[in-house]
């Protein structure tokens, strides 16, 4: 103990807690989310948690049981695997336990590799749709931090995982350090580049390999407050290594658009919009709409209960809609023009996958939380259409990834192994996931990968 340095015992309490205060304030202020006022300080708390963060770092939940494996016809545990099996065919089995890969149907689940992104760190992984690890990248968000302290904020707990990751043909990967930066590593895990931009939730790929990524800032907009600053999203466009081609400020392509009116007169909090998705249009849809055409963006507007679409070419709102979902993640345009979205809160409170007519907003198909098809992510989520026609669906803040058929029935079903909390109370969400297409190269992989079962 250094010279004259008392027993932290001894201290008085409130020297202490002014300390912790204080430790508190320095981290908020370097990372550029002091605000002058509780009521926004708590807002964009939510913003990068999600909801009151655990201590652990990344992305944490309460463990639920709902799943599909865990449900019964009220004779309990001894009726449990025959219910699993109903309707399944004689291929399907319970895998495990509670965790990792728990159901699997042989024939009926979508062949090829998932991957996914867990809450429990910085770190994306392969695997193979029985549970078995075939590669993985991490890294920590304080190295990068440390190489470069100029340019990226400090740590916070949401850090401690990546919000999105896209992994590339050559194995490299791209992943979101949320609200802080974007960083490209090799198959290997090595940085190749890294952009501070305060990137978060979604990134998308150009067919020429420019990236267009979701960034947002703090900042005073007197049009609703003359002293207090909202968090407003930007859409920004990088090249392929990583550097700033354009960035669309959403507040502005909105209030320069004929959508202006769906603006709030004053935010509810201090996220004015938490854009949460991004997908590049490819023309599927431009026969119907030039809002659709190839290159514009379509996003999800979280607080507005919003989809729109911009277009890069003047900056500003082309097409926006809202319509059954609340809350709501991950639209996506699907082969046949219906779209795809993950419906947090419009169910009851409760959540569902909806597609849609985009137009006439007619549903064409759903999946919703009920007594036997549990479903529930209040804060993240998505879905996917798979080329067998099955639907990925990922409940993410209850650590949990899952594939029904067109009616419904569970064909494969993935729980988060990663534990927290003193009692293991805690489950990782699932930050995302998606099965590989066919034809993706997989020759970086390794011939005979080590493999690591998360049954």
């Amino acid at each position: 103990m250094a010279r004259g340095a008392r027993p932290l015992a001894r201290r008085p309490v409130t020297r202490i807690l002014t300390a912790i205060v204080a430790v508190g304030v320095v981290a908020l202020v370097g990372g550029g989310l002091l605000l002058d006022t509780p009521k926004v300080k708590g807002a964009l708390r939510r913003v990068v948690y999600g909801r009151p963060a655990p201590e652990l770092p990344g992305h944490w939940n309460p463990v639920q049981t709902r799943t599909a494996s865990s449900i019964s016809d009220r004779d309990r545990e001894k009726r449990i695997r025959k219910l699993l099996s109903l309707g399944y065919s004689g291929t399907s089995h319970h895998v495990g336990a509670d965790a990792g890969v728990i159901i699997l149907d042989e024939e009926r689940a979508a062949p090829g590799l998932r991957f996914f992104v867990s809450g429990h760190a910085p770190e994306a992984a392969l695997m193979e749709r029985d549970g078995r690890i075939v590669h993985t990248w991490t890294y920590d968000y304080t190295d990068l931090w440390r190489s470069r302290p100029v340019d990226f904020m400090p740590p916070v707990p949401a850090t401690g995982c990546w919000r999105r990751a896209h992994l590339m043909d050559d194995g490299s990967l791209l992943a979101v350090y949320e609200g802080h930066g974007l960083v490209k590593l090799d198959r290997d895990s090595n940085v190749l580049w890294a952009y501070a931009g305060k990137c978060h939730h979604d990134l998308d790929i150009g067919p020429d390999g420019s990236i267009v990524v979701l960034t947002r800032d703090a900042r005073v907009e007197p049009r609703f407050h003359p002293e207090e600053p909202v968090l407003l999203d930007s859409v920004t466009f990088l090249d392929s290594e990583g550097r700033l081609q354009l960035r669309i400020d959403l507040l502005n392509a909105f209030e320069h658009s004929p959508f202006a009116d769906l603006l709030p007169k004053a935010p509810a909090s201090g996220d004015l919009f938490h854009t949460n998705t991004l997908e590049l249009l490819d023309g599927r849809l431009a026969e119907r709409s030039e809002a659709f055409r190839a290159g514009n963006v379509l996003i999800s507007v979280r607080e507005l209960d919003l989809l729109a679409v911009l277009d890069p070419r003047f900056g500003r709102i082309v097409w926006a809609r809202r319509g059954p979902w609340s809350r709501q993640h991950e639209p996506t345009i699907l082969a046949d023009g219906h779209m795809l979205l993950f419906d947090n809160l419009e169910q009851g409170g409760r959540s569902r996958v909806l597609e849609f007519d985009p137009f006439t907003l007619e549903t064409v198909w759903t999946y919703a939380d009920g007594p036997e098809t549990p479903l529930y992510s209040p804060t993240c989520g998505a879905a996917r259409r798979l080329p067998c026609g099955n639907t990925l669906i990922v409940e993410s803040d209850n650590g949990r990834a899952f594939e029904v058929t067109p009616d419904g029935e569970v064909v494969w079903e993935f729980v988060n192994p990663y534990r927290g909390g003193a009692d293991g109370e805690l489950i990782a969400a699932v930050m995302d996931m998606e099965v590989l297409p066919a034809d993706i190269p997989l020759d970086w992989l390794s011939s005979d990968p080590t493999r690591v079962s998360l049954r």
